[in-house]
């Protein structure tokens, strides 16, 4: 996935960098996308397991969004890739949330770009009331 979003480094890198950050003592931090082109339910679930060996403290989530005028939204209009409706997306994030460490803090769950700048998802939700959403959803849980 990091190759195919033209990243320009692979999980490894990524992997030396945090270690090498947190041994220093420093406080770090993860960020994913849930929902790229190529990642299914059960890929971004499986990922869960290479997230909880890495030594941080804080991840960051948000869903993929599609930003007029990039790449990615030149592919989205040529040929559609799926997307999450908000409701999967949280159905995703409490199963997903669920596999992490129980350390580690998790500072956000949805982001929110300019509509006029949004191509996809347009779920017309405001991040607090995402944030409730998700936040019932948690509290259903058995």
């Amino acid at each position: 996935t990091l190759k195919r979003i033209h990243r320009g480094h692979d999980f490894a890198c990524c992997q030396k960098a945090i270690q090498q950050t947190a041994s220093r003592g420093i406080i770090t931090g993860g960020h994913v996308i849930l929902g790229l082109p190529g990642e299914d339910r059960n890929e971004i679930l499986r990922q869960t397991a290479a997230i909880n060996t890495l030594p941080i403290t804080i991840l960051k989530i948000h869903q993929l969004q599609i930003i007029k005028g990039t790449p990615l939204a030149k592919e989205y209009e040529e040929n559609p890739f799926p997307m999450f409706t908000a409701d999967e997306f949280i159905n995703l994030l409490v199963d997903y949330i669920q596999l992490l460490r129980h350390d580690i803090v998790l500072d956000r769950f949805v982001s929110q770009s300019p509509p006029d700048m949004l191509l996809a998802p347009r779920w017309g939700l405001k991040p607090q009331v995402f944030n409730q959403m998700l936040d019932k959803a948690l509290r259903e849980i058995k």
